[in-house]
Protein backbone atom coordinates (compact mmCIF):
# COMPACT_ATOMS: atom_id res chain seq x y z
CA UNK A 1 0.00 0.00 0.00
CA UNK A 2 3.05 2.14 0.42
CA UNK A 3 4.06 1.41 -2.75
CA UNK A 4 0.77 3.06 -4.03
CA UNK A 5 1.12 6.23 -2.28
CA UNK A 6 4.45 6.56 -3.70
CA UNK A 7 3.48 5.34 -7.09
CA UNK A 8 0.95 8.00 -7.09
CA UNK A 9 3.55 10.65 -7.69
CA UNK A 10 5.90 8.78 -9.90
CA UNK A 11 3.40 6.76 -12.08
CA UNK A 12 0.35 8.50 -11.79
CA UNK A 13 -1.73 6.47 -14.60
CA UNK A 14 -0.38 3.36 -13.81
CA UNK A 15 -1.47 3.98 -10.16
CA UNK A 16 -5.11 5.77 -11.21
CA UNK A 17 -5.75 2.56 -13.81
CA UNK A 18 -5.32 -0.04 -10.63
CA UNK A 19 -7.26 1.53 -8.00
CA UNK A 20 -9.95 2.24 -10.69
CA UNK A 21 -9.89 -1.46 -11.84
CA UNK A 22 -9.31 -3.29 -8.29
CA UNK A 23 -11.78 -1.04 -6.34
CA UNK A 24 -12.08 -1.54 -2.85
CA UNK A 25 -13.08 1.72 -0.61
CA UNK A 26 -10.72 1.08 2.47
CA UNK A 27 -7.69 2.18 -0.17
CA UNK A 28 -8.84 5.64 0.81
CA UNK A 29 -7.70 5.32 4.15
CA UNK A 30 -3.99 5.31 4.17
CA UNK A 31 -3.66 8.70 2.01
CA UNK A 32 -6.83 10.07 4.24
CA UNK A 33 -4.98 9.46 7.90
CA UNK A 34 -1.77 10.36 6.25
CA UNK A 35 -2.90 13.79 5.25
CA UNK A 36 -5.03 14.19 8.75
CA UNK A 37 -2.43 13.47 10.61
CA UNK A 38 -0.01 15.57 9.26
CA UNK A 39 -2.59 18.58 9.31
CA UNK A 40 -2.36 17.92 13.48
CA UNK A 41 1.85 17.99 13.25
CA UNK A 42 1.51 21.02 11.20
CA UNK A 43 -1.05 22.67 13.67
CA UNK A 44 0.51 22.28 16.45
CA UNK A 45 4.34 22.91 15.42
CA UNK A 46 2.49 26.30 13.77
CA UNK A 47 -0.05 26.88 17.01
CA UNK A 48 1.51 30.24 17.88
CA UNK A 49 1.20 31.34 14.48
CA UNK A 50 -2.47 30.14 13.32
CA UNK A 51 -3.96 31.85 16.93
CA UNK A 52 -2.41 35.09 16.35
CA UNK A 53 -4.33 34.99 12.54
CA UNK A 54 -7.37 33.92 13.95
CA UNK A 55 -6.75 36.55 16.47
CA UNK A 56 -6.09 39.02 14.09
CA UNK A 57 -9.21 37.97 11.61
CA UNK A 58 -11.61 37.88 15.12
CA UNK A 59 -10.54 41.98 15.93
CA UNK A 60 -11.32 42.85 12.81
CA UNK A 61 -14.77 41.08 11.82
CA UNK A 62 -16.12 42.27 15.54
CA UNK A 63 -14.17 45.98 15.56
CA UNK A 64 -16.01 46.13 11.82
CA UNK A 65 -19.61 44.99 12.96
CA UNK A 66 -21.85 47.69 13.85
CA UNK A 67 -24.45 45.30 14.71
CA UNK A 68 -23.30 44.84 18.36
CA UNK A 69 -22.08 47.35 21.02
CA UNK A 70 -19.00 48.73 22.21
CA UNK A 71 -19.37 46.27 25.42
CA UNK A 72 -20.79 43.46 23.66
CA UNK A 73 -17.17 43.39 21.59
CA UNK A 74 -15.40 43.58 24.35
CA UNK A 75 -17.34 41.20 25.90
CA UNK A 76 -16.99 38.66 23.28
CA UNK A 77 -13.16 39.68 22.20
CA UNK A 78 -12.53 38.65 26.17
CA UNK A 79 -14.17 35.14 25.66
CA UNK A 80 -12.36 34.69 22.13
CA UNK A 81 -9.07 35.29 23.07
CA UNK A 82 -9.33 32.94 26.25
CA UNK A 83 -10.05 30.17 23.19
CA UNK A 84 -8.09 31.15 20.94
CA UNK A 85 -5.06 31.21 23.25
CA UNK A 86 -5.54 27.95 24.98
CA UNK A 87 -2.68 25.45 24.38
CA UNK A 88 -4.70 22.74 26.82
CA UNK A 89 -8.01 21.46 27.49
CA UNK A 90 -11.17 20.76 25.37
CA UNK A 91 -10.26 23.52 23.37
CA UNK A 92 -7.08 22.51 21.26
CA UNK A 93 -7.66 19.35 21.06
CA UNK A 94 -11.19 20.43 19.24
CA UNK A 95 -8.68 22.94 16.99
CA UNK A 96 -6.58 19.91 16.05
CA UNK A 97 -9.85 17.39 15.15
CA UNK A 98 -11.23 19.98 13.21
CA UNK A 99 -7.69 20.54 11.37
CA UNK A 100 -8.26 16.49 10.64
CA UNK A 101 -11.50 16.48 9.95
CA UNK A 102 -11.28 19.46 7.94
CA UNK A 103 -9.74 16.90 4.58
CA UNK A 104 -12.10 14.30 4.30
CA UNK A 105 -14.78 17.09 4.71
CA UNK A 106 -13.29 18.89 1.55
CA UNK A 107 -12.47 15.28 0.03
CA UNK A 108 -15.90 14.23 0.32
CA UNK A 109 -17.47 17.75 -1.45
CA UNK A 110 -15.53 17.82 -4.30
CA UNK A 111 -16.09 14.02 -4.95
CA UNK A 112 -19.54 15.01 -4.88
CA UNK A 113 -19.16 18.20 -7.31
CA UNK A 114 -16.99 16.32 -9.63
CA UNK A 115 -19.09 12.84 -9.63
CA UNK A 116 -22.07 15.65 -10.79
CA UNK A 117 -19.76 17.55 -12.96
CA UNK A 118 -18.38 13.97 -14.81
CA UNK A 119 -21.34 12.18 -14.78
CA UNK A 120 -23.15 14.99 -16.61
CA UNK A 121 -20.05 16.06 -19.35
CA UNK A 122 -18.31 12.87 -19.72
CA UNK A 123 -20.58 10.54 -19.65
CA UNK A 124 -21.15 7.34 -17.70
CA UNK A 125 -22.31 6.73 -14.04
CA UNK A 126 -19.57 6.52 -11.80
CA UNK A 127 -20.14 5.49 -8.62
CA UNK A 128 -19.59 8.20 -5.64
CA UNK A 129 -17.46 5.55 -3.89
CA UNK A 130 -15.08 5.41 -6.55
CA UNK A 131 -14.81 9.10 -7.00
CA UNK A 132 -14.36 9.68 -3.42
CA UNK A 133 -11.38 7.18 -3.51
CA UNK A 134 -9.61 8.78 -6.92
CA UNK A 135 -10.15 11.74 -5.29
CA UNK A 136 -8.27 10.57 -1.72
CA UNK A 137 -5.58 9.44 -3.47
CA UNK A 138 -5.65 13.00 -5.91
CA UNK A 139 -5.26 14.72 -2.52
CA UNK A 140 -2.02 13.39 -1.50
CA UNK A 141 0.44 16.36 -2.98
CA UNK A 142 -1.15 17.97 0.16
CA UNK A 143 1.29 15.39 2.07
CA UNK A 144 4.60 17.14 0.26
CA UNK A 145 2.48 20.87 0.70
CA UNK A 146 2.77 20.66 4.75
CA UNK A 147 6.23 19.00 4.25
CA UNK A 148 7.30 21.89 2.75
CA UNK A 149 5.44 25.21 4.10
CA UNK A 150 5.44 24.25 7.67
CA UNK A 151 9.36 24.57 8.19
CA UNK A 152 8.95 27.77 6.06
CA UNK A 153 5.81 28.89 7.95
CA UNK A 154 7.51 27.99 11.33
CA UNK A 155 11.45 29.60 10.46
CA UNK A 156 9.76 32.86 8.69
CA UNK A 157 6.62 33.28 11.19
CA UNK A 158 4.47 33.54 8.47
CA UNK A 159 1.82 31.26 7.37
CA UNK A 160 0.82 33.26 3.97
CA UNK A 161 3.07 31.47 2.03
CA UNK A 162 2.59 31.28 -1.74
CA UNK A 163 2.66 28.76 -4.35
CA UNK A 164 1.28 30.23 -6.92
CA UNK A 165 -0.35 33.59 -8.71
CA UNK A 166 -0.67 34.49 -4.71
CA UNK A 167 2.64 35.64 -4.72
CA UNK A 168 1.95 38.34 -7.15
CA UNK A 169 0.10 40.32 -4.28
CA UNK A 170 -2.19 41.84 -6.90
CA UNK A 171 -5.36 43.80 -5.02
CA UNK A 172 -5.62 44.26 -1.14
CA UNK A 173 -5.75 41.23 0.87
CA UNK A 174 -9.25 40.01 0.84
CA UNK A 175 -10.70 41.07 -2.13
CA UNK A 176 -11.75 38.62 -4.62
CA UNK A 177 -9.40 39.01 -7.22
CA UNK A 178 -6.33 39.11 -4.28
CA UNK A 179 -8.31 35.66 -2.96
CA UNK A 180 -8.37 34.18 -6.22
CA UNK A 181 -5.41 34.54 -7.34
CA UNK A 182 -4.18 32.86 -4.12
CA UNK A 183 -6.03 29.63 -4.95
CA UNK A 184 -4.48 29.42 -8.10
CA UNK A 185 -2.05 27.26 -6.73
CA UNK A 186 0.85 24.81 -7.93
CA UNK A 187 -0.15 21.85 -5.42
CA UNK A 188 -4.00 22.51 -5.96
CA UNK A 189 -3.48 22.39 -9.74
CA UNK A 190 -1.43 19.10 -8.87
CA UNK A 191 -4.28 17.87 -7.24
CA UNK A 192 -6.80 18.10 -10.21
CA UNK A 193 -4.48 17.12 -12.78
CA UNK A 194 -4.17 13.78 -10.55
CA UNK A 195 -8.31 13.77 -10.25
CA UNK A 196 -7.91 14.01 -14.21
CA UNK A 197 -5.91 11.57 -14.75
CA UNK A 198 -8.03 8.87 -12.39
CA UNK A 199 -10.65 10.55 -14.00
CA UNK A 200 -9.36 9.18 -17.21
CA UNK A 201 -9.95 5.64 -16.56
CA UNK A 202 -13.18 5.97 -14.55
CA UNK A 203 -14.76 7.42 -17.77
CA UNK A 204 -13.13 6.50 -20.86
CA UNK A 205 -12.11 9.46 -21.95
CA UNK A 206 -8.60 10.85 -22.93
CA UNK A 207 -6.72 12.99 -19.99
CA UNK A 208 -6.93 16.27 -21.86
CA UNK A 209 -10.85 15.84 -21.61
CA UNK A 210 -11.02 15.42 -18.38
CA UNK A 211 -8.66 17.78 -17.09
CA UNK A 212 -10.76 20.60 -19.06
CA UNK A 213 -14.06 19.58 -17.38
CA UNK A 214 -12.18 19.06 -13.95
CA UNK A 215 -10.40 22.99 -14.01
CA UNK A 216 -13.32 24.29 -15.24
CA UNK A 217 -14.78 23.03 -12.23
CA UNK A 218 -12.76 23.84 -10.15
CA UNK A 219 -11.79 27.78 -11.21
CA UNK A 220 -15.58 27.84 -11.25
CA UNK A 221 -15.45 26.64 -7.63
CA UNK A 222 -12.67 29.58 -7.07
CA UNK A 223 -14.95 32.21 -8.19
CA UNK A 224 -18.01 31.54 -6.57
CA UNK A 225 -16.25 30.70 -2.86
CA UNK A 226 -14.07 33.99 -3.33
CA UNK A 227 -17.16 35.96 -4.35
CA UNK A 228 -19.24 35.17 -1.42
CA UNK A 229 -16.37 35.75 1.15
CA UNK A 230 -15.15 38.91 -0.43
CA UNK A 231 -18.74 40.22 -0.76
CA UNK A 232 -19.14 42.89 2.10
CA UNK A 233 -22.85 42.47 2.18
CA UNK A 234 -22.48 38.86 2.42
CA UNK A 235 -20.03 38.83 5.24
CA UNK A 236 -21.87 41.61 7.57
CA UNK A 237 -25.41 39.01 7.23
CA UNK A 238 -23.45 35.89 8.16
CA UNK A 239 -21.67 37.94 11.03
CA UNK A 240 -24.47 39.85 12.13
CA UNK A 241 -26.57 36.60 12.24
CA UNK A 242 -23.69 34.49 14.08
CA UNK A 243 -23.32 37.58 16.67
CA UNK A 244 -26.70 37.65 17.28
CA UNK A 245 -27.27 34.08 18.20
CA UNK A 246 -24.21 34.47 19.99
CA UNK A 247 -25.37 37.41 22.78
CA UNK A 248 -28.60 36.14 22.77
Amino acid sequence: MIATIINTFTAPGETFESIVKDFNWKQAMLPLSLIMGLAIISGIILSDQIADLQWEQIQQSINNNTNISEEQKQEILGAQYDRVYSKSGASAIFTYITMALSWPIRILFWSLFSMFVGNLFLGGGASFGRVFLVASFAYLPSVLEYIIKTPIQYITDNLKIFTGLGVLGVGEEGEFLNSFLAGIDLFAFWRVYLMAIGFSYLYNKPSNSTLSVLVGLWIFSLIIFFYCISCKEFSVMILGNAMDFKIS
